[in-house]
């Protein structure tokens, strides 16, 4: 690959139609290997896209039948159109990165980046996708010198890193049968005649054998060995292998047990690693695998291929706004039912004739009387969308509950919308959406100013246990 070939790299947002100009329509060609196709299709040949949840089914939305973005046709203009996925995505020379709709000031389009500065496109501070991303996953971006360029793919991957060094050993440390070649007295295994022969004539007492036995100093424990490493030599992102005990106790054991590390091994060691990772106890080291293999590919801005294999890193934004809600309602005494482990949930038949039964799962439950259910999509004024209502009735049928709600995120004031009063069984349908702040000068001011929010959404949240059928709408203040 030649070092001066430019990488393109589209910069969107999430729910966001773009209309390419003409200087840009000559990327179409890369960017339609990956347009219109399913996740689900798209993760499985591509085994470099790595996509959160890292299980499509624990997304209630079945994002696995969703395309990352659509390009169509239209009055002699192609238009990329994005949904709820966020994150990176590149195929050959065309990276497209897709922001959350609430980062700030910046324009989108292309930019050619030359992979010999090492540089990349100034967008926008993306404050509000990593700020869900340190509640979900627990990385800590403030104490790793959050700087001001903090959308670049590396970064990325390593803020992510240890968040996928402790699930996997969480599981413990993956050992698996390799063949080790001795040259000593303890004979063991098989004699290997022709190194006996070389290296013990005349006969010294040791015998040349190999073995099969268990070991931790394996090709995976190597890959991710070579990542710590990696990382290590990165002044600005070092800090990631000790943000927290747990993690650097991780570190450490991978480094005590791979005794035969050699940075001059590393592309050995990735191809070794070429193969997706699977074991029937060992899961979540196929994710790990995973973000180990992109690191290590992407040092020195390797982005560039020759092949239509797609490689990057995606959230859904459903997902992980439902996620991040989770932390806030669950200091308030809500459940969270989940689809993934089949916990929470209501069987829809009382008793079931024929058939299976089938169950569902409201996103926030509260003591069976109070359905909340979070929304990432645009949410415009006070219109509530005809299948979304559907849903939340569906719920309340179901736990015989008498109030549901709606809890979107937002760039005006956080606002409490009392809809109105149901016929029937009777209750109330309402509508939350958290202020996302803008116009902020750091990371931190942003933190601070959320936290207030998010306070301000709680004590509107509570309200609600103690609703006496109010119909005026109420803005936080």
């Amino acid at each position: 690959m030649p070092i001066n070939r430019l990488l393109l790299m589209l910069v969107t947002t999430d729910n966001t139609a773009l209309e390419l100009t003409e200087a840009q329509q000559r990327d179409k060609d890369n960017l339609s290997l990956i347009a219109n196709k399913s996740i689900g299709e798209l993760v499985k040949a591509n085994p470099e896209l790595l996509i959160f949840p890292q299980h499509l089914k624990d997304s209630e939305d079945d994002i696995a039948s969703d395309p990352i973005f659509e390009l169509a046709l239209t009055d002699a203009k192609t238009v990329l159109t994005t949904g709820n996925i966020m994150g990176f995505i590149g195929v050959k020379n065309t990276q497209l990165k897709i922001q959350s709709r609430f980062a700030q000031t910046s324009v989108n389009g292309f930019e050619s980046i030359s992979n010999e500065a090492h540089r990349e496109q100034e967008s926008k501070e993306d404050y509000f996708l990593h700020y869900m991303l340190q509640k979900v996953l627990c990385f800590n971006l403030f104490d790793l010198k959050h700087s001001h360029n903090q959308t670049k793919v590396f970064d990325f991957l390593v803020y992510l890193f240890p968040y996928f060094l402790k699930k996997a050993l969480s599981q413990g440390l993956y050992k698996e049968y390799q063949k080790k070649a001795y040259n000593d007295s303890n004979f063991k295994g098989t004699i290997d005649i022709k190194a006996h022969l070389q290296r013990n004539l005349p006969f010294r007492g040791s015998v040349a054998y190999r073995v099969r036995e268990h070991s931790f100093d394996n090709p995976l424990t190597q890959l991710i060995c070579h990542t710590i490493e990696l990382i290590k030599q990165k002044p600005n992102l070092r800090d990631v292998l000790h943000s927290d005990s747990e993690t650097l106790d991780f570190v450490n054991l991978i480094v005590q047990h791979t005794q035969s590390y050699h940075v001059r091994d590393r592309q050995t060691v990735i191809n070794a690693n070429r193969k997706p990772f699977v074991h029937p106890y060992f899961t979540e080291y196929r994710g790990l695998q995973k973000i180990c293999l992109q690191i290590l590919r992407h040092d020195g801005l390797k982005y560039a291929n020759n092949d239509d294999k797609a490689y990057g890193i995606l959230f859904d934004g459903a997902w992980l706004w439902e996620e991040y809600l989770n932390t806030i309602l669950r200091t308030i005494g809500y459940k969270h039912p989940t689809n993934n482990n089949r916990q929470g949930g209501i069987n829809v038949y009382a008793q079931k004739f024929w058939g299976n039964n089938v169950r569902r799962y409201p996103d926030f439950v509260k003591d069976d009387r109070i359905i909340l259910d979070a929304k990432y999509k645009r949410m415009k004024g006070n219109h509530i969308n005809r299948d979304d209502l559907n849903q939340v009735l569906s719920y309340l049928f179901l736990y015989q509950a008498n109030i549901g709600g709606y809890i979107a995120p937002t760039i005006d004031d956080n606002l409490a919308l009392n809809m109105g009063l149901l016929n029937g069984f009777g209750g109330s349908i309402h509508k939350f959406k958290l202020a996302i702040p803008q116009q902020v000068a750091s990371y931190q001011a942003f933190k601070t100013a959320i936290t207030q929010n998010e306070a301000k959404l709680i004590e509107a949240i509570k309200a609600l246990s103690s609703e006496q059928s109010d119909n005026e709408s109420l803005a936080i203040s």
